[in-house]
């Protein structure tokens, strides 16, 4: 079955999801969570008939841990400030709808995303907006929305990442991810941050593992939990925080899958500025946003502040 099937909403996201709930299991993923046109502006998003089931799914099982739950200073917590819910209106044959998928800061200028989200597979993208910290539902007075260009400056369908121009720098105040890339070893533990169903920022570890076989070579298979609107979000080791995958896709109750970065990172001349930024502005244990200039210059595009060492 070729890529191109996974991304069959109505048909393959409906059976899959009806399939996670007779089974009671979250390990399905479709590539966007899909909403009214009506929906979109909005922070917390009242669940359609279709997919009411959802909210029971996160809360019946613990593969969906809120980040809320965190405290500041944990790894997770931290390393999910960069990480915002990507809201897109989208109009197909004369209608209008909102989808939802995860997207990433990495510098001043840029976030990272699938391809399938901006530009999209279909349709055309009338607005894009960047939702960040959002963490609980009915608290959204911390919760801030950045404007997001609807078509990318670098763009690959085969690699299925795009990087999109934000504005308002969300950098200076949530940081970004550092493009450090690897391989994941076969078996390593992984662990993704997310956004499923448009819900707030989710954590799934749990059983959260890189699989031994791999399809096609530009692919990372993992056994981690998402659900539609995960579609963008990165893939980490749970061993060193590197960033090892770029989440687009899954077979229901089967496995999941994500572009290697390493791949991402080759083919992309931008990823490749900022990964050498990060290698001059070394690599700490434990990051955090921060507001100082980094020791090293960076490219042009990239953060001033970066991410620090946490002070303990």
């Amino acid at each position: 079955m070729g890529i191109q099937n996974f991304w069959t909403y109505p048909a393959v996201v409906a059976t899959a999801l009806a399939g996670m709930v007779a089974a009671g299991i979250a390990t399905a993923a479709d590539p966007t969570a899909q909403y009214p046109g009506d929906y979109y502006g909005r922070i917390d998003l009242p669940l359609t008939q279709a997919l009411a089931h959802v909210e029971r799914l996160m809360d019946d099982t613990d593969n969906f841990e809120p980040l809320s739950q965190f405290s500041p200073k944990n790894r997770y917590r931290i390393m999910a400030s960069p990480i915002g819910r990507l809201d897109l209106l989208v109009r197909t044959g004369g209608e209008q709808y909102t989808s939802l998928c995860t997207g990433w800061v990495i510098s001043q200028e840029y976030i990272l995303t699938n391809n399938h989200c901006i530009p999209g597979k279909k349709g055309q993208v009338l607005k894009a907006s960047l939702v960040m910290n959002y963490l609980e539902e009915g608290d959204t007075s911390s919760v801030e929305r950045f404007e997001v260009e609807t078509q990318p400056v670098e763009t690959s369908p085969e690699l299925d990442y795009s990087i999109v121009r934000i504005h308002g720098n969300p950098a200076a105040k949530y940081g970004f991810i550092p493009l450090q890339a690897r391989d994941a070893e076969p078996g390593e533990e992984l662990f993704i941050i997310q956004h499923p169903a448009g819900k707030p920022k989710r954590l799934t570890r749990r059983n959260c593992r890189a699989d031994e076989d791999r399809e096609r070579p530009e692919e990372l298979r993992h056994f981690c939990d998402t659900l539609g609107g995960s579609s963008g979000s990165p893939v980490f080791s749970d061993n060193d925080m590197s960033v090892v995958g770029l989440h687009f896709a899954g077979i229901e109750r089967k496995v999941n899958f994500a572009k290697r970065m390493t791949m991402i990172v080759q083919q992309s001349s931008i990823l490749q500025q900022l990964s050498e930024a990060s290698k001059s502005a070394g690599r700490p244990e434990r990051v955090a946003p921060a507001t100082v200039a980094p020791a090293a210059p960076a490219p042009a595009g990239t953060s001033p502040g970066g991410w620090q060492s946490i002070t303990q």
